[in-house]
């Protein structure tokens, strides 16, 4: 009787484990599904007829301990390119897809929009732990599908964040490395009322010395989510913020002499050249400019010291940024679900930097004078920043069943926005006691922007016949921007017969309305899928394209076409893919050379570009712990008829004309290959990337260009389970050699000086270097 008992104890228990282990993976599906409804209306689904690149949780997470800000995650895809000013990957980053800059990326997370809506970019500055917080990650190249924000003239990419764990856990990482360079962080999640409840947060913070000088910096990210699931509901508020004090290098290293010269003299001609002299890692925001000697020295550097005896460090960027996402998820049936988002996000930051000798009335609109009637110069200390606040609502509703997938949305979003500029500091006493009388610090500029964007769209796909796919889409948006008040620039003239500046007044009020058609058609059978489509977008001004040339006619919008074809095929230990893209510009932005009014590069619209390109994927598995993988993006981005302006000393500017040339920052060819090792709990990866040759202006010469390179990682892993005893599910063991042949080499910079004199053009060559060979060691401890 006992033996009975027992048995049917020991029976019922073991059935009670089944149906919690049940459970618990019901919820998890349920919740799971309910998450991905939240990016539905930004995603390229599976049969989609574009060229999409998705990112698994598994490397996200990986990736996190790299303490390296995400578009270096993104630039292991085809056609993208990542780089950052302090040489180690965090701090200040910039990304290009398919050559085009970030102000052409349309980044949303879990729907929301990313862009700063005037300048049309995200600032990978202080978001380097996101990709702890993220559960899948989607880079759509092209136009893509429609999507919330500003428009994609080169890619999106969608960020979604984790699902909630209907599992209670806590993990901690931590890794340091090379240049003092460490990162820290949380993640966890808690039920709080059964799964119905559930609290999950995060923490991460980054600190690094920099490899170029004066980069030192700290920043980081934090997460905060309450989500309340029902039957066939989600609700859930996200808080998610990053905060930075970093140091700046945005003028790079520049390969001239105190006079604005070439090195060329001293056998200088690439970055290689100046690392080989000792000049590979100082920073022009610190220092000034120095140069070899003739006996392969180097002259000293020049530091600026205050009058209480204190020495000016370096420049700091400092910003602090805090999202809020109120999200309501409700599928009423199998076929029905709707999707609702409020969302706020407030930012503030400011810089602080040193300005050399410099004109004050040209600098900073202080007209004063010495007693030969000459505009005073002075060093100076500027704070420049803004005060953002971005308000917005997206609503989704969508309708699913065998043969139909629809999806239609609306958005708005109001983006509030003050510019403003104080001087802290003037070596000149007597220009400081007449000018920073408010508590030391004199407002040089103060002007205010309003942004609103209104969209809507609809999308459908068709299933028909065997394997049979078809695509449209229509998007309608409405942009209305105005700024007013007065910008930090100011204007040459004359009063009482002496040099004289005034301030550029902003009065700008444009309104936009954009049509963006979308269509395509996919065939998709066994591992075989195929397809092609055609898309149109359009794209307003950004703010500096207002800004930096008061007296010109405003800018256009711009327009592109884009055609995509593609085919992939997929077996159980193999796969490879092709994507071929002609994407035509329309007034697209460029630089021509010519300076505007106020002495500033600027852009203009120029009528005829195209990018042409194919991207090429392949992978296999030749043994079950091996794997093999490349791709590679190769294209011709190209300008037709283009005239650009260059400077002379002797007489008036030169101007050229190139019937066609290549795009800058376009490099032809981005080539990536992997071999990943990966047996028990232990994995290793090496990947070897290459970057052909990038020009620096649209003249295709390569006097004005940064030279191919390629650089190796290599990363170990191992990941152990732990006795439940000590308390831990997991330990992971990393650690990260990068560029392991200690290649020096820049990946972006620009042209320092260019002019003619004399009929003999001069150009000089400001570096973006990235740092040689570093290590990173990471552990991670799940409990």
């Amino acid at each position: 009787m006992k033996k009975t008992i027992g048995v049917a104890m020991a029976a019922a228990c073991v059935a009670s484990v089944q149906m919690a282990q049940a459970q618990t993976t019901l919820d998890t599906l349920k919740v799971q599904n309910l998450h991905e409804v939240v990016v539905k209306g930004v995603r390229a689904p599976k049969n989609a007829p574009f060229a999409v690149a998705n990112i698994k949780s598994s490397e996200l997470q990986k990736f996190a301990t790299s303490g390296k800000e995400m578009p270096f995650l993104f630039s292991r895809t085809p056609g993208v390119l990542a780089w950052s000013e302090n040489g180690m990957g965090t701090g200040t980053t910039y990304m290009r897809v398919r050559g085009a800059g970030g102000s052409r990326i349309n980044v949303t997370i879990d729907g929301v929009p990313l862009n700063s809506p005037e300048d049309q970019t995200v600032f990978w500055a202080n978001m380097n732990s996101y990709a702890s917080l993220l559960g899948s990650a989607q880079i759509q190249r092209g136009i893509g599908t429609s999507t919330n924000g500003d428009g994609a003239f080169g890619g999106s990419i969608s960020l979604a964040t984790k699902a909630p764990s209907t599992v209670p856990y806590v993990e901690l990482t931590g890794s340091f490395g090379s240049y003092n360079t460490w990162n820290t962080g949380i993640n966890f999640s808690a039920n709080l009322i059964g799964n119905s409840l559930i609290f999950d947060g995060a923490y991460h913070e980054t600190n690094t010395d920099g490899y170029i000088h004066g980069t030192s910096g700290r920043s980081g990210s934090y997460y905060g989510g309450l989500t309340w699931i029902g039957s066939n509901f989600k609700l859930s508020y996200k808080n998610i913020g990053n905060f930075e004090k970093t140091g700046q290098a945005w003028n790079g290293v520049a390969a001239c002499d105190y006079d604005g010269y070439s090195l060329s003299s001293y056998g200088i001609n690439s970055y290689k050249d100046m690392y080989n002299y000792g000049l590979g890692r100082y920073n022009q925001l610190m220092e000034d400019l120095v140069y070899p000697s003739t006996d392969g020295g180097r002259l000293s550097t020049k530091s600026f010291y205050f009058r209480d005896g204190r020495k000016w460090n370096q420049t700091t960027d400092n910003f602090y940024q805090n999202h809020n996402i109120l999200n309501f998820v409700w599928q009423p049936s199998e076929h029905w679900t709707h999707n609702a988002t409020l969302h706020y996000t407030y930012g503030y930051g400011y810089y602080n930097e040193f300005r050399r000798a410099s004109a004050l009335g040209k600098k900073f609109g202080l007209n004063v004078y010495d007693s030969d009637g000459e505009l005073i110069e002075s060093e100076a200390v500027r704070r420049k920043g803004l005060t953002q606040n971005n308000y917005g609502a997206l609503y989704n509703v969508s309708y699913h069943n065998d043969a139909w997938d629809v999806i239609g949305g609306l958005s708005a979003q109001m983006f509030r926005c003050n510019h403003w500029g104080y001087l802290t500091y003037i070596a000149n006493e007597e220009v400081e006691r007449q000018y920073l009388t408010d508590g030391g610090k004199y407002m040089y500029y103060d002007s205010d922007a309003d942004k609103n964007d209104y969209s809507w769209f609809v999308k459908a796909a068709y299933n028909f016949g065997s394997g049979w796919n078809a695509f449209a889409d229509m998007q309608m948006r409405i942009v209305d921007y105005t700024t007013d008040g007065v910008n930090d620039k100011f204007i040459k003239g004359t009063k009482d017969g002496r040099k004289f500046y005034t301030q550029q007044q902003l009065n700008i009020d444009e309104t936009y309305v954009f049509y963006n058609p979308k269509a395509g058609i996919s065939y998709t059978r066994g591992g075989h899928k195929a397809y092609a489509s055609v898309a149109y977008a359009n794209r307003e001004p950004e703010r500096n394209n207002f800004t930096d040339n008061s007296s010109a006619a405003l800018p256009k919008a711009e327009h592109l076409f884009d055609t995509e074809l593609g085919y992939q095929y997929r077996t159980a230990n193999w796969y490879a893919s092709a994507n071929l893209y002609y994407m035509r510009y329309i007034n697209q932005f460029v630089m021509t050379g010519a300076k505007s009014d106020i002495g500033e590069a600027i852009t203009s619209n120029i009528k005829n570009s195209y990018r042409l390109g194919a991207e090429l994927s392949a992978g296999w598995s030749p043994l079950q712990w091996l794997s093999l993988e490349g791709n590679a993006a190769l294209s011709q981005n190209k300008l037709k008829n283009f005239t650009e302006e260059v400077e002379a000393w002797d007489t008036e500017a030169v101007h050229n004309t190139y019937a066609k040339s290549t795009l800058s920052y376009s490099p032809s060819a981005i080539l990536n290959g992997f071999v990943d090792v990966h047996f028990g709990g232990f994995s290793a990866t090496w990947h070897t990337n290459f970057v052909s040759r990038q020009y620096l202006d649209n003249t295709e010469s390569s006097e004005r260009s940064i030279p191919s390179y390629s650089q190796t990682d290599l990363s170990f892993n191992y990941t152990s389970k732990v006795s439940k005893a000590l308390g831990m599910k997991q330990v992971t063991l990393g650690i990260d050699f990068n560029n392991i042949f200690n290649r020096h080499y820049a990946a972006s910079g620009y042209v320092y000086y260019d002019w003619y004199n004399e009929g003999k053009r001069t150009s000089t060559i400001a570096y973006i270097p990235m740092a040689g060979f570093t290590c990173m060691t990471h552990v991670t401890l799940k409990f």
